[in-house]
This record gives C-alpha cells, structure tokens and sequence, in this order.
C-alpha cells in the first residue's frame, strides 16, 4: 500500500504535467517539434 501511496502522491505533485499532457497541450508541442509523422507513411 505504501508505493500505492508514493504513487498518488507524485501524481499530485506532478499535477501540472499531466494535466498538460491531458489537455491535449502536449500533443501540439509534439507535433509542432517532430512534426505529423504519422501521415508520411
């Protein structure tokens, strides 16, 4: 139960990162730096 713990309280701590992620903010910083790789196949 302690690492379950440790886990939650690191999601709580990182909140903002993956909120982010979450958002939808990170896909566009993705694709804006590697590009839209996934359509060049």
């Amino acid at each position: 139960a302690d690492g379950i713990k440790k886990t939650i309280q690191w999601y709580l701590d990182n909140r903002e990162w993956w909120e982010t992620i979450i958002s939808g903010e990170y896909q566009n910083y993705y694709a804006k730096m590697y590009g839209n790789r996934s359509e060049e196949k």
